[in-house]
């Protein structure tokens, strides 16, 4: 444990006159990059851009400092406001909540090296808890097509590197539920379901997904949806209900009058969500979420009680990539938030929904 503890770099949040929000309310934010405003013996000082759900707009963080061991990492994933990156040169993941803009002092954990380049760009992690400062959590990870990556910080000093057969494949999702103590994923094609139990030999427990009461859509409206390209996300509510989300985006091109291809971009036509049976453990279609609504992005995905959160619209699914925006479960209605405000290319690097999980510092 002090091999682990002694990883654990506290920083300080800065102060200045200009026109930041030095105390934001803890509120879920999409994170959208940031500007460097200068560097200290620490690292570099930056504000961070967001997007604000609650009212649709852009607001600013107060000074962070980015310490040095983070300067140029890509972010790779992020899980419970706490952001991955990873060191080009020595396979270091770093873990860090500096990018959470309502602390005024935030931290960076340094875990072992995975020990080989990721072959994905579609990395995901998932932690166990919120603060793993002080709790023993566990980390897992996709870097790699073919194995899922798992750390114990406190007890290991190395990942640990799961096989999986290609028809098993994690797709989109990897979730931690606080209900089972456990890793969640699907397959590939989303007809599995796996848990991934750390206490018992990293070995995971497959299960075919049996999904119920399937919505009545025409058949065209089925060969539309055949059409799209289709993900898979799995995400636990506060109170521990488990639902499965089939995201449907069809791409669309648009061609000059000469038909040279002009521009693509690809539209959300549909979600599907379907919540967990308790007792059979199947999966049943469903419009109706309550009061929730569901966060999706290259991030972790989570829910929260709308009621919790002032503005933020219950019975819906607020999603990043390939655009912006909200969906309505019971209408079906997506409405995209306008990019003119945001600034596309920083949602490129950092499409990530930062979960509300910490007090106001």
């Amino acid at each position: 444990m002090a091999l682990f503890l002694s990883r654990v770099l506290t920083l300080s949040g800065r102060r200045d006159n200009a026109r930041f929000f030095s105390s934001l309310p803890q509120f879920p934010y999409l994170l959208m990059g940031g500007k460097k405003l200068g560097e200290s013996p620490e690292g570099k000082i930056r504000k961070h851009r967001l997007f604000d759900p609650t009212t649709e707009e852009t607001v600013y963080s107060k000074e962070k400092t980015i310490p040095k061991k983070l300067n140029g990492q890509p972010l790779v994933g992020a899980s419970q406001g706490w952001i991955a990156s990873l060191e080009n040169k020595d396979l270091t993941v770093h873990i860090t909540d500096v990018y959470k803009p309502w602390l005024s002092s935030s931290k960076v954990i340094s875990l072992p090296s995975i020990g080989f380049k990721p072959s994905t760009h579609a990395t995901r992690v998932s932690f166990s808890s919120s603060d793993p400062v002080q709790d023993d959590f566990s980390v897992a990870a996709k870097f790699d097509e073919y194995r899922l990556s798992v750390c114990r910080p406190y007890w290991d000093s190395k990942w640990t590197h799961i096989e999986t057969a290609y028809s098993l494949l994690p797709a989109s999702d990897l979730m931690y539920s606080k209900r089972d103590k456990v890793f969640y994923f699907t397959s590939f094609k989303g007809n599995y379901m796996a848990s991934l139990d750390l206490t018992n030999n990293f070995e995971p427990e497959y299960q075919h997904l049996r999904l119920r009461n399937l919505p009545k859509i025409p058949e065209v409206g089925w060969e539309m949806l055949d059409k799209c390209f289709m993900t898979h996300h799995l995400v636990e509510s506060p109170s521990g209900e488990l639902f499965f989300i089939k995201w449907y985006t069809q791409c669309i091109h648009k061609e000059d009058k000469d038909g040279d291809l002009e521009f693509i971009h690809s539209n959300t036509k549909r979600f599907m969500i379907f919540r967990q049976d308790g007792m059979s453990k199947d999966f049943c279609y469903t419009e109706d979420i309550g009061d929730l609504c569901i966060f999706l992005s290259k991030s972790e995905a989570f829910c929260l009680s709308a009621s919790m959160y002032p503005r933020l619209k219950p019975n819906s699914i607020y999603y990043i990539g390939p655009r912006l925006g909200s969906y309505n479960l019971a209408s079906g209605t997506d409405r995209p938030f306008t990019f003119d405000r945001l600034g596309d290319p920083s949602l490129v690097r950092t499409p990530f929904w930062l979960h509300p999980t910490d007090p106001i510092a």
